[in-house]
C-alpha cells in the first residue's frame, strides 16, 4: 500500500510539473503573439511614415524645379530677349540672329527638361546622349557608356539618373567655369554607375555649399536609394560618382 501511495504521489507530482510546463508554454506563446502584433503595428506605422516622407520629398523636389525653371525663364531667357529688342538698332542682323539662336537653344533645353522622356522607348544611354547633343557646345563633352542592355533597368532609376545628369550639367555650365566635362555611364546586371567630372573651379565640400541644384540631386539620389561620393576642391574641378541598383528598391 505504501508503494502504491508513493507511485500515486509521483504521478500527481509529474502531472503538476507537466501542467506548470504547459502553462508556461501557453504564457510564452501568448506573449510572443502580442509582441508580433506590436511589431506589426510598428512596421505599419513606419511604412506610413516613409510613404508620407516620400510624398513630401517628391513635392519639395517638384516645387524647387518649378522655382528653378521660373528663375531661368525670367533671369536668362527673358533678359536675353529684352536685350535683343533694345539693341535691334545697334547690332547687325547677323549678331541679332546669333543672339536669337542662343535664346532658342536655351528654350529647347528648358523644354527638354520639362518634357517627361518616353522611358519605354529609349535607353538611358541614348537619352543622355540626346540631351548632351542639345547642350551648348561651347564646352567640350566626352561621353562614354558601356555595359549590358538596359532591359533590367527600372523606369524609376532611369528617370532619376537622367534628371541628375541634367542638373549636374546645368550646375557646371552656370557655376563651374569649366572647359570640359567627362561623363561615364556603366550598366551591369545588378548595378548602374554614373560619373560626371568637370575641370572647373570646384568649391569647398565642407558642408557649407547648399545650392538648390545640389539639394535636388541629393533628393533624387535618396529616391532610388543610391550611394554617392562628391569629390571637389577649389580650383580642382568636381567629380560626382553615383552607384545604384538597376532595379528600383522597395520603399519601406
Amino acid at each position: 500500500m505504501e508503494n502504491q501511495n508513493s507511485v500515486i504521489g509521483w504521478i500527481w507530482a509529474g502531472l503538476s510539473i507537466l501542467f506548470l510546463i504547459t502553462l508556461c508554454i501557453i504564457i510564452l506563446v501568448i506573449h510572443h503573439q502580442e509582441n508580433i502584433k506590436k511589431n506589426k503595428h510598428k512596421i505599419i506605422q513606419l511604412v506610413r511614415n516613409a510613404q508620407t516622407g516620400c510624398l513630401e520629398e517628391a513635392f519639395f523636389l517638384q516645387e524647387k524645379e518649378r522655382e528653378r525653371l521660373a528663375e531661368e525663364l525670367h533671369d536668362n531667357i527673358l533678359s536675353r530677349l529684352n536685350l535683343i529688342r533694345l539693341n535691334t538698332d545697334i547690332k547687325s542682323s547677323h549678331e541679332i540672329n546669333t543672339d536669337l539662336k542662343k535664346s532658342m537653344q536655351l528654350i529647347r533645353e528648358l523644354s527638354h527638361n520639362l518634357t517627361p522622356p518616353d522611358l519605354m522607348e529609349i535607353e538611358l544611354a541614348d537619352l543622355i546622349g540626346d540631351y548632351l547633343e542639345q547642350v551648348n557646345r561651347s564646352i567640350e563633352i566626352i561621353y562614354l557608356h558601356y555595359g549590358l542592355k538596359e532591359s533590367n533597368l527600372s523606369s524609376e532609376v532611369k528617370l532619376n539618373l537622367f534628371r541628375i545628369v541634367q542638373e549636374l550639367i546645368t550646375n557646371i555650365l552656370k557655376h563651374a567655369n569649366a572647359t570640359s566635362i567627362n561623363i561615364l555611364l556603366r550598366i551591369s546586371l545588378k548595378y548602374v554607375i554614373l560619373i560626371v567630372e568637370d575641370n572647373g573651379c570646384g568649391f569647398s565640400s565642407n558642408g557649407s555649399y547648399r545650392g538648390i541644384g545640389i539639394q535636388n540631386i541629393q533628393s533624387r539620389i535618396r529616391q532610388i536609394r543610391a550611394v554617392y561620393k562628391l569629390k571637389t576642391n577649389p580650383a580642382k574641378g568636381t567629380k560626382y560618382i553615383i552607384c545604384t541598383s538597376a532595379k528600383s528598391k522597395q520603399k519601406l
